[in-house]
């Protein structure tokens, strides 16, 4: 077994998990440039932020888990392609978290950071 190609493949997934759930657990309290899911929609107001960076911890675990899982099923497919599979997928779910993220703070908040979905749940 190549314990360095099974490493590769699955640690940078495993610090995704490991930073979602610090992430969950401290949360950012306020509207910063360094720390939290930053981005134009989720920085309009606290509303904004605190829903953003609540689902943001949720999309990091989520895409962490599934990293980890197609990590781990290339390596026993193709050990030696394990990292780059994991990593391209790692990089294809980032982006894919990021679409569903926007998508979620402009289906519950107007283009001016105003609620327009009362139950405050993600779609």
């Amino acid at each position: 077994m190549h314990w360095e190609f099974f490493f590769g493949a699955t640690a940078p997934s495993l610090l995704l998990i490991i930073f979602a759930w610090y992430y969950k657990a401290f949360p950012p309290k306020s509207i910063n440039f360094i720390y939290g899911y930053r981005t134009r929609k989720s920085m309009r107001n606290q509303e904004t932020w605190d829903f953003g960076n609540k689902i943001g911890a949720e999309m990091m675990f989520y895409t962490g888990m599934a990293t980890l899982v197609v990590g781990t099923v290339a390596y026993f497919i193709s050990p030696t392609w394990s990292l780059g599979i994991s990593g391209f997928f790692l990089v294809v779910a980032l982006f894919a978290g990021i679409f569903w993220c926007e998508q979620q703070l402009a289906h519950n908040f107007d283009k001016n950071g105003k609620r327009i979905n009362k139950e405050g749940k993600p779609h």
